[in-house]
């Protein structure tokens, strides 16, 4: 959600994946995937189809998760994509942006 990162997230994961800017679909909110949310956007997604996912939160200050270190925001964030790997079958990348760059591995 934070504009300092999304447009490098997004060519990040097109790199990582091969997918192309129209080939998924790009769902965002305070606090990112590091923090249970809503799951509609993506149960959508995974009902029409989507077999790669793509799981960021960032650093540098979240606005989402004020006060919470990088690394605790780190740890949050594979916690959640535990859980979500369990419930969508698939592909699943984990993004950590910061101002220094993008981290995007794929969990295996």
């Amino acid at each position: 959600m934070d504009k300092r990162f999304g447009e490098k997230t997004r060519k990040s994961f097109e790199q990582a994946t091969g997918l192309g800017p129209e080939d998924y679909w790009d769902e965002s909110y305070p606090g990112g995937s590091a923090i249970p949310a809503d799951e509609t956007g993506v149960t959508y997604a995974f009902e029409h189809g989507a077999s790669v996912f793509g799981w960021q939160a960032h650093g540098d200050h979240c606005g989402g998760q004020k006060g919470v270190p990088d690394s605790e925001i780190q740890e949050r964030l594979d916690t959640q994509i535990a859980k979500l790997k369990q419930k969508y079958p698939g592909r699943h990348f984990r993004i950590f942006a910061t101002e220094e760059g993008i981290d995007i591995q794929e969990v295996k």
